[in-house]
């Protein structure tokens, strides 16, 4: 296969691994709500560069839809610890985001993903893997999305080493052309 939603065989495995199986999910729609362990947890700081993932849970409602589709509708939330950008000192953040993916099968996957992309659509669209709904996946690289990719603890500024003086008055760009000028002109 070779649309977007592919993954390497050889790769990692990602650290959440939930799924849901397509014939549990009833017509009137299935609950979910799923709580990392604290082994899950560690994996996710681990993959994402995190000093730690304190807390991860994901609840919402997954639904059939047309097309032998189904919809997530619910909300990932998570606290987080990073390391500062300036100071490294740990950083934490709270993450609350809503879900809303549309799980279809492959071949409306493929259609979907050689298409148009809609930027104000907030609707995912993802492939039904074999029998299953891969929530860990999607919840995984929603996680990933929302972590702050630049993360500072409050009055954190980063102070450039100073330079003395006479050290930065020589490197100016009028200091160094004079120098180019006065080693032009020496016989």
């Amino acid at each position: 296969m070779d649309d977007a939603h592919d993954h390497n065989a050889d790769a990692a495995p990602l650290p959440l691994g939930w799924t849901v199986d397509i014939r549990d999910i009833p017509a009137k729609g299935y609950e979910v709500a799923k709580a990392a362990t604290d082994a899950e947890r560690l994996d996710i700081a681990a993959a994402l560069g995190l000093l730690s993932c304190e807390r991860l849970s994901a609840s919402g409602r997954i639904r059939p839809i047309a097309g032998d589709g189904f919809r997530l509708q619910g909300r990932l939330q998570a606290d987080v610890v990073q390391a500062c950008v300036v100071t490294l000192a740990p950083v934490h953040d709270t993450i609350d985001v809503p879900l809303s993916v549309e799980f279809v099968p492959v071949e409306q996957a493929k259609a979907a993903a050689g298409g148009a992309v809609e930027l104000d659509d907030p609707v995912e669209t993802e492939p039904i893997e074999g029998d299953a709904l891969a929530l860990g996946r999607v919840l995984f690289e929603e996680l990933a999305a929302a972590i702050n990719p630049y993360p500072r603890r409050p009055g954190a500024e980063y102070a450039a080493p100073a330079a003395d003086a006479a050290t930065a008055a020589a490197n100016t760009p009028f200091a160094v052309l004079a120098r180019l000028k006065a080693q032009k002109t020496e016989p």
